[in-house]
């Protein structure tokens, strides 16, 4: 598939990113023993007042919002060998839901910073968990989706697919959508994890569902992304979205309008109707976008590997503004309002107002040096 890429140089970059996601049991542990920091990268988590999110340390942060100042972490070495964090974390009232690239899920109580329970899996955490009503939903590369007590941790379900699950699944309504490396689309009970449908594709799938409007909509290495129907699995548009590489991100709507990041580093944007192209030509950031984008007042950010944010007009694809982190890019971007939030792959952690299309810098938070100072 690599060989089918447009360039040389999207070639190269691919192998970059892919190469490392591919080998990821093989990333392991630096000599002093800490997960290396290009083996992770997790988005925030932004609540009222407190930011979580996984450091490229193998920590959980918890963050103020409004300055970057540390509350508290949990410490992924000295608390468990968690690895790498690569999924975002899950929050509720009362607890934070994170997992390890050990296999490991943990809830974590927020006020005492205490661990109320684990769950292994036999295999890697790689997407995010989520939680519905009083069940928490994680996938692993063992191939099998978990369906866990929220309160105690207990499974409730599991479900065996072909291949790796590196989605993040999606709940809408009473029923689970994920995808896995098997080059499937599933749908679950939520209840009791029967399998409602499955789609097949023709690639590996690592990418969460967008859900809404009765639709499925997600993108498959196979350079294709796909409208489905959320009761029965079958295709809505006349045809599938054909891009130039991968799809890797996560799309984000408007409710009209499908944006989705490619690895041809292409933004583009799809009528929800029909799947046909919004912009006159996508918004190109000439490097692959892994990182989910973020729609704001002002327009949609997205980022791509080289550590490009951009600010784009929603009507016709323009760039309003653009920002580099110097740093790989590759978890996806969260908002609160016209503040951008996002983890670039040098340790740091930016906050970022885009209020009238202006980039402000908030802070900065360098999870390395566990100060508000970076660079």
């Amino acid at each position: 598939m690599v060989a089918n890429l447009v360039s040389s140089r999207a070639r190269t970059r691919l192998w970059i990113i892919l190469v490392p996601l591919a080998l990821l049991a093989l990333a392991g542990c630096s000599a002093a023993g800490r997960f290396t920091a290009a083996s992770g990268w997790s988005g925030a988590i932004v609540t009222d007042d407190v930011i979580y999110i996984g450091s490229q340390e193998a920590d959980l942060l918890a963050l103020n919002k409004e300055n970057g100042a540390m509350l508290w972490k949990y410490d992924g070495e000295k608390d468990d060998n968690l690895e790498g964090i690569y999924g975002s974390p899950a929050v509720t009232d009362d607890l934070v839901f994170l997992g390890g690239y050990n296999g490991t899920l943990y809830a974590l109580d927020p006020i005492t910073r205490v661990k109320q329970w684990d769950f292994s899996t036999d295999g890697h955490i790689v997407g995010a968990p989520i939680v519905a009503g009083d069940t928490v939903i994680v996938g692993a590369s063992d191939g099998r989706l978990y369906a866990l007590d929220v309160t105690s941790g207990v499974e409730k379900w599991r479900f065996q697919t072909g291949d790796k699950i590196w989605s993040t699944p999606a709940v809408y309504e009473s029923t689970v959508y994920f995808g896995s490396l098997d080059h499937s689309v599933y749908a679950l009970n939520l209840e009791d994890g029967r399998q409602k449908w499955q789609f097949k594709a023709k690639g590996a799938i690592a990418s969460t569902p967008l859900v809404m409007d009765g639709r499925v909509y997600i993108g498959s290495f196979d350079s294709r992304f796909y409208a489905l129907d959320t009761d029965t699995g079958a295709e809505v548009w006349a045809a599938p979205f054909k891009a130039k590489s991968w799809f890797w991100t996560t799309a984000v709507s408007d409710g009209r309008t499908i944006y989705v990041g490619s690895l041809d580093g292409n933004l583009y944007a799809l009528n929800a109707d029909n799947g046909l192209s919004v912009w006159p030509t996508p918004f190109e950031t000439n490097d692959p976008i892994i990182s989910a984008p973020v729609l704001i007042p002002s327009g949609i950010a997205v980022a791509n590997d080289k550590g490009d944010v951009y600010l784009v007009r929603l009507q016709d694809g323009q760039e309003i503004r653009s920002f580099s982190a110097k740093g790989h890019i590759r978890a996806p971007l969260a908002a609160s309002g016209t503040v951008i939030y996002f983890i670039s792959m040098n340790h740091s952690i930016w906050a970022a107002d885009l209020e009238g299309g202006f980039w402000k810098e908030l802070w900065c938070y360098d999870s390395k040096k566990s100060t508000t100072q970076c660079g």
